[in-house]
């Protein structure tokens, strides 16, 4: 996260929220703005209370107990890292090319110095292959209106999941890399597994498991 404004975005389950809180707390954001309106599951809102012990302000709906409801709506503070550019701010966009066209509610902004990466796993059904991967981020970028700027490999078997997983992950994400022309910026691991990290591609990212326990 070089930038102030960081979007996480990628297909439904691969992990993206727990992702979203984990590079809130390590990397000191101010604040985390949950726009996934379109899966009610593992959404970042309901990491709020552990996110306000390290001081993240956590944005979703401006409803009373709206935590866990399923309705489309967003708090007005979603646009605050726009007008105050001292916030480091991570968006949370909604899974898949549906998910990310709440992101066309920012096209009015200058989005052109905002990063944002989509996280991967093989594993899951559709992003199983560089062609899937590639579809799928062609349809983000075309849904959200904003380019897509670096990968995270956080490619998992649950608590299956063994390095040589991490590295076929790499494999095929350095496929993407390299059509794309975007870098793998992080590798995502639980503290279970045992890697040799001068294999890794990117920052690696130790995961804390916040929203589920078991993992994605």
């Amino acid at each position: 996260m070089k930038k102030q404004i960081t979007v996480i975005s990628g297909h439904y389950g691969s992990g993206k929220s727990e992702i979203a809180v984990n590079l809130a707390i390590q990397k000191k954001a101010d604040i985390i703005i949950d726009l996934d309106i379109v899966n009610p599951y593992f959404r970042t809102r309901e990491a709020e209370e552990v996110l306000k012990t390290h001081n993240i302000e956590v944005v979703s709906s401006p409803l009373e107990k709206g935590k866990h409801a399923d309705l489309p709506y967003l708090s007005a503070r979603m646009y605050a890292p726009f007008y105050n550019e001292s916030l480091k701010a991570i968006y949370d966009l909604g899974g898949d090319g549906v998910g990310a066209k709440v992101f066309r509610q920012f096209e009015d902004f200058d989005t052109s110095s905002i990063d944002h990466f989509v996280v991967i796993n093989i594993f899951r059904e559709l992003t199983s292959s560089k062609t899937k991967i590639v579809a799928m981020i062609n349809q983000i970028e075309a849904n959200s209106g904003i380019k897509v700027t670096g990968l995270i490999n956080n490619t998992n078997l649950l608590r299956e999941t063994a390095f040589e997983d991490v590295l076929k992950g790499q494999e095929i994400i350095r496929e993407v890399s390299r059509e794309l022309k975007l870098k793998i910026v992080y590798t995502t691991l639980l503290d279970q597994i045992k890697v040799d990290v001068n294999l890794l591609e990117g920052e690696v990212i130790p995961l804390k498991l916040y929203l589920r326990k078991t993992w994605l």
